[in-house]
């Protein structure tokens, strides 16, 4: 992921982000225990937090350079959140972290995010897409999941939107998640968005949305 890392390549928060980025959670736990006021810092052009770059590539690297893809992601985004980054900050196209976790199928990072009370009904700028959007477009069905599963739970906005009217959420162009999953070939993706009841489009929408 390119972020438009600080012009200065010998700050703080540059290297901080850099440790984010490459996943060094020694780097990233002395850097924030040194300034933790540096975990709220933003990239100059993208203005992505450490925490957007954390969970969009979820990884780890050890001390010997060897790096681990996703199985411990969570500590890092776990590490970034008791700093006090709020879940849902927004990035430059008001994407939140919780969506480019859903992007790059980070489900620990997704459920970290989830359970820290991420917003899951925030829609960024580029589409109007939502993190449920994002996760069926890219065909991350353990992503797809994590975020159904917390839109059924006990919470305000599960209350307030409903279940089924999320599923079916459109974006700026109409498109709902099914739409979005069905369009890229994602059929697990498909699959558990239809289980969880999906409204299949009539032939008219379908062939206007694959115009789009």
């Amino acid at each position: 992921m390119g972020h438009g890392l600080s012009c200065s390549h010998d700050t703080d928060e540059h290297h901080l982000f850099h440790a984010a980025q490459v996943g060094d959670i020694h780097a990233l736990g002395d850097l924030l225990a040194a300034d933790p006021a540096l975990a709220r810092h933003a990239t100059i052009y993208g203005h992505f937090t450490a925490l957007h770059i954390a969970a969009g590539n979820g990884r780890l690297q050890n001390r010997n350079g060897r790096v681990r893809v996703s199985d411990d992601a969570y500590m890092y985004v776990s590490m970034l959140l008791d700093r006090g980054v709020m879940p849902d900050v927004l990035n430059r196209k008001r994407q939140t972290p919780l969506m480019l976790a859903a992007m790059h199928g980070n489900t620990d990072c997704v459920l970290v995010l989830l359970h820290a009370g991420a917003n899951i009904l925030t829609f960024d700028s580029p589409r109007a897409r939502t993190c449920l959007h994002h996760a069926a477009h890219c065909g991350h069905a353990d992503c797809l999941q994590a975020i159904l599963a917390a839109a059924q739970g006990a919470t305000p906005l599960a209350a307030s939107w409903g279940f089924a009217r999320f599923v079916n959420v459109r974006d700026e162009q109409g498109a709902t998640p099914l739409h979005l999953a069905a369009r890229q070939g994602r059929p697990a993706c498909v699959r558990l968005l239809l289980d969880k009841g999906a409204i299949v489009p009539s032939r008219r929408e379908r062939e206007r949305q694959w115009k789009n």
